[in-house]
């Protein structure tokens, strides 16, 4: 199987002057009426889009799951598709492009918005601080970013409809908002991004338009080719290649997201009623389901390669679905939305290695609009960055969710609203007896009465053990059964990784791990997690040419929720039991305690 080239080996930095020197494809023109969002100026601040936002509640318009929408039909998604479709057309040179937005993920690892790279930044990234807890920030305003830019656009083309259908297409202009893709609900791709083709109500009438949510061509390959790598030999990005020329297999990819089906939820579910401190997202948060979405849904595709993921159309729809789960969770634990304490940077383009990072640190290359006293075009001053704390709350971007209630609410009814969510769309895909096959049901159980058992196991590598082979999937397994899995994409290429993975409805017997009593479930797990590593060559890696690898069976104790609006209670008592880390022990090895525990159950 084809793999891309790892980033933590060397990459080639392509500058921006160098890129701009490419003669680009042409691009449609624009009306007179276009918002300057659309221009090449520098700088452009990131305010979000600011259309269509009610004049006395001050309500901005919901993001949309993407399959409501193209279910819908109707003007919005002509305008949605339209616009993104323009947006691919631009000039690649420009800064507003679909190409430079992308850019500023990856490839082309160049200066975008006046921000270049700084001294002891690393050059063979781009500016987005994966494994890091600026990952959940960094990304709001990059989405709001290209969501601003999308909405500009979509206002202009609704602009060029006929005076009998402008209304309907204006109104509906102004109040779109970039979709999202709820993986953790439907495991499986947008249907709408699966179709070569879309027809669509342009202005001049009905239109089949190549589907800008199928794959991005590339206008200028001089340049692609310069970023390096398997990727480079197609002119367009794709997903899970097969054979007989097939670039996006939909099916594989589906495959792939439904054999993660448990994972992804479980992992969301967890996050939600787990962790209740941003600070504790240090080693368990929403973007460990975002990896394995990175790598299941492309295979050996542009979404798998972070250097490349951001050309793909799915990489908004994905991490717009990130930040939804984000602003959910602030909205719950909402006095502490925001981190506190300090880390250190793992380097981007334009921040260096071994930076302090707080919840005050810069947020590259994002800036923030002027004010009275901070006006680039009329003080002189420079523009400020954004920060974690300026966008610790979406309003400042005009967007919400359709999960967030009013902000007019009461901060607990709030909460308890969203918590009430969070169970019926992720807690209550189990039934109470556990047995189905996502199975996030035992934290998801209400009752009363003494404490429960909730077993995770625990598992951490250090990725630079694995140079030269991330993207890389650590997963436990008993029995040559998976389990669960921690998903490294190709950068950080540093660092401690660290994921729990929930197991108490790993089946034994006629039961689950939740069914014995506590010295079984020790013995159990002890005995039969096995551990198989795979790189980016999809060649196994033999667990002892890792040592850092660790693996932990962790008991914590909690109380089960009370009502639908409820969540389960951690009491604070964590068991910590340190596992021997051995091969995937493979599905004809048994052990003879194996046989006894079985039996108990039966």
């Amino acid at each position: 199987m084809r793999r891309n080239a790892s980033l933590c080996m060397a990459a080639v930095a392509l500058p921006w002057a160098a890129a701009q020197a490419i003669t680009p494809a042409s691009s449609p023109p624009l009306s007179p009426l276009s918002s300057t969002a659309l221009a090449s100026a520098t700088p452009i601040p990131v305010i979000g889009a600011r259309t269509g936002i009610d004049k006395v509640t001050g309500k901005p318009p919901a993001r949309l799951n993407i399959n409501g929408l193209w279910a819908k039909g109707g003007a919005q998604w002509n305008l949605y598709l339209l616009a993104l479709s323009e947006l691919q057309a631009l000039n690649e040179t420009g800064e507003s492009s679909y190409f430079a937005l992308a850019g500023i993920h990856g490839f082309p690892h160049s200066a975008w918005n006046g921000v270049d790279h700084v001294d002891g930044a690393p050059t063979n990234v781009g500016f987005c601080p994966h494994g890091e807890l600026l990952f959940q920030t960094w990304h709001r305003p990059y989405v709001a970013l290209f969501e601003q830019i999308l909405v500009a656009r979509a206002v202009e083309i609704a602009s060029r409809y006929p005076p009998d259908m402008l209304p309907e297409y204006m109104a509906a202009a102004e109040s779109l908002r970039q979709p999202y893709w709820d993986w953790a609900m439907n495991p499986t791709l947008p249907p709408a991004a699966t179709r070569i083709n879309m027809t669509v109500r342009a202005p001049e009438g009905l239109r089949v338009i190549p589907n800008p949510l199928y794959t991005y061509r590339f206008q200028r390959l001089d340049v692609q080719k310069g970023f390096g790598g398997q990727l480079t030999q197609y002119p367009q990005t794709i997903r899970c290649p097969g054979s007989g020329g097939v670039l996006n297999n939909a099916t594989e990819s589906n495959t792939l997201l439904l054999l993660s089906a448990r994972d992804l939820t479980g992992s969301v579910y967890d996050v939600f009623t787990r962790i209740n401190t941003f600070d504790e997202m240090r080693s368990s948060s929403f973007e460990n389901p975002h990896n394995l979405v990175h790598i299941r849904a492309a295979c050996d595709g542009t979404m798998s390669d972070i250097n490349w993921s951001a050309f793909d159309p799915l990489f908004m729809l994905h991490h717009c679905n990130v930040d939804r789960l984000v602003a959910m969770w602030q909205a719950i634990y909402y006095n502490n939305s925001m981190f506190t304490g300090s880390t250190t940077s793992n380097g981007q383009f334009g921040t260096p290695q071994q930076t302090v990072i707080t919840a005050d640190s810069p947020l590259k290359p994002f800036f923030r609009a002027p004010s009275a006293t901070n006006d680039n075009s009329t003080a002189g001053g420079p523009l400020e960055f954004h920060t974690s704390n300026t966008v610790a709350n979406i309003s400042v971007f005009g967007y919400t969710y359709p999960e967030l209630p009013d902000w007019s609410l009461p901060a607990e009814i709030r909460a308890e609203q969203v918590r009430a969510k969070v169970n019926a769309l992720y807690g209550d895909k189990a039934g109470d007896d556990g047995a189905t096959t996502l199975e996030t049901g035992p934290l998801n159980r209400m009752g009363k009465g003494t404490t429960r058992d909730y077993w995770v196991v625990e598992v951490s590598v250090e990725r630079g053990e694995l140079a030269g082979r991330l993207p890389a999937t650590v997963s436990l397994f008993i029995r040559g059964e998976s389990i669960g899995r921690m998903t490294l994409l190709g950068m950080p290429c540093e660092g401690v990784a660290r994921e729990v993975v929930p197991v108490q409805d790993v089946r034994v017997g006629n039961g689950t791990l939740k069914d014995l009593d506590r010295g079984s479930v020790v013995q159990y797990l002890k005995g039969e997690v096995g551990v198989g590593i795979r790189g980016a060559d999809g060649s196994e890696i033999s667990v002892g040419n890792v040592p850092s690898l660790g693996v932990v069976v962790i008991d914590m104790e909690y109380a089960p929720r009370t009502n639908q609006s409820s969540f389960p209670v951690f009491n604070g008592k964590v068991t910590r039991w340190p596992v021997e880390v051995r091969q995937d022990l493979g599905v004809n090895q048994t052990r003879s305690w194996r046989r006894e525990v079985v039996q108990r159950l039966k």
